[in-house]
Protein backbone atom coordinates (compact mmCIF):
# COMPACT_ATOMS: atom_id res chain seq x y z
CA UNK A 1 0.00 0.00 0.00
CA UNK A 2 1.47 3.35 -1.02
CA UNK A 3 1.53 6.36 1.29
CA UNK A 4 -0.37 8.33 -1.34
CA UNK A 5 -3.20 5.83 -1.09
CA UNK A 6 -3.43 6.24 2.67
CA UNK A 7 -3.61 10.02 2.54
CA UNK A 8 -6.53 10.26 0.10
CA UNK A 9 -9.81 9.18 1.65
CA UNK A 10 -11.23 7.94 -1.65
CA UNK A 11 -8.40 5.41 -2.13
CA UNK A 12 -8.66 3.77 1.32
CA UNK A 13 -10.45 0.46 1.51
CA UNK A 14 -11.51 0.97 5.13
CA UNK A 15 -14.31 3.19 6.32
CA UNK A 16 -15.29 4.71 9.64
CA UNK A 17 -13.78 6.78 12.41
CA UNK A 18 -12.01 3.86 14.07
CA UNK A 19 -10.19 2.91 10.87
CA UNK A 20 -9.29 6.54 10.21
CA UNK A 21 -7.89 6.84 13.74
CA UNK A 22 -5.70 3.77 13.25
CA UNK A 23 -4.37 5.14 9.96
CA UNK A 24 -3.66 8.57 11.48
CA UNK A 25 -1.89 6.87 14.38
CA UNK A 26 0.31 4.94 11.96
CA UNK A 27 1.15 8.13 10.04
CA UNK A 28 2.05 10.00 13.25
CA UNK A 29 4.17 7.11 14.49
CA UNK A 30 6.03 7.03 11.18
CA UNK A 31 6.62 10.79 11.39
CA UNK A 32 7.89 10.57 14.97
CA UNK A 33 10.26 7.71 14.17
CA UNK A 34 11.71 9.64 11.24
CA UNK A 35 12.16 12.70 13.46
CA UNK A 36 13.97 10.66 16.14
CA UNK A 37 16.19 8.98 13.54
CA UNK A 38 17.15 12.36 12.06
CA UNK A 39 17.96 13.74 15.51
CA UNK A 40 20.17 10.76 16.41
CA UNK A 41 21.90 10.94 13.03
CA UNK A 42 22.63 14.67 13.46
CA UNK A 43 23.96 14.05 16.99
CA UNK A 44 26.31 11.31 15.77
CA UNK A 45 27.59 13.56 12.97
CA UNK A 46 28.20 16.47 15.39
CA UNK A 47 30.07 14.20 17.82
CA UNK A 48 32.22 12.84 15.00
CA UNK A 49 33.11 16.37 13.88
CA UNK A 50 34.14 17.34 17.42
CA UNK A 51 36.38 14.29 17.73
CA UNK A 52 38.05 14.98 14.36
CA UNK A 53 38.77 18.60 15.30
CA UNK A 54 40.45 17.47 18.49
CA UNK A 55 38.12 19.25 20.87
CA UNK A 56 37.73 17.33 24.12
CA UNK A 57 34.18 16.47 25.03
CA UNK A 58 33.32 18.10 28.34
CA UNK A 59 29.96 17.39 29.89
CA UNK A 60 28.45 20.51 31.41
CA UNK A 61 27.36 20.26 35.03
CA UNK A 62 23.65 20.83 35.25
CA UNK A 63 22.43 23.77 37.30
CA UNK A 64 20.36 21.52 39.55
CA UNK A 65 23.50 19.49 40.32
CA UNK A 66 25.53 22.63 41.05
CA UNK A 67 23.01 24.38 43.30
CA UNK A 68 20.58 21.80 44.66
CA UNK A 69 20.55 21.06 48.39
CA UNK A 70 18.40 18.28 49.82
CA UNK A 71 19.23 17.31 53.38
CA UNK A 72 16.65 14.50 53.35
CA UNK A 73 18.41 12.51 50.61
CA UNK A 74 21.86 13.91 51.46
CA UNK A 75 22.17 15.48 48.03
CA UNK A 76 24.61 18.36 48.14
CA UNK A 77 26.86 20.02 45.58
CA UNK A 78 30.52 18.95 45.71
CA UNK A 79 31.69 22.11 47.51
CA UNK A 80 29.07 21.96 50.31
CA UNK A 81 29.77 19.88 53.42
CA UNK A 82 26.98 17.91 55.03
CA UNK A 83 25.86 19.19 58.41
CA UNK A 84 26.74 17.01 61.36
CA UNK A 85 23.86 15.34 63.12
CA UNK A 86 23.61 15.70 66.89
CA UNK A 87 24.31 12.51 68.82
CA UNK A 88 21.14 10.77 70.03
CA UNK A 89 20.92 9.96 73.66
CA UNK A 90 20.02 6.38 74.51
CA UNK A 91 17.57 7.51 77.17
CA UNK A 92 17.26 5.26 80.22
CA UNK A 93 18.51 2.10 78.47
CA UNK A 94 15.06 0.62 77.86
CA UNK A 95 15.25 1.21 74.12
CA UNK A 96 12.26 3.53 74.14
CA UNK A 97 12.17 7.28 73.79
CA UNK A 98 13.90 9.32 76.48
CA UNK A 99 11.74 10.03 79.52
CA UNK A 100 10.76 13.54 80.40
CA UNK A 101 12.01 14.75 83.73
Amino acid sequence: MNVGHIESASRRRVRGFGAAQIIVTMLLTNFNLRKIAAFVSDKIKDDAKKQVNGEPQVSPVRRRDREFHNPYTHTYPPDVERPTKPKRSDGDGSGGPPRRT
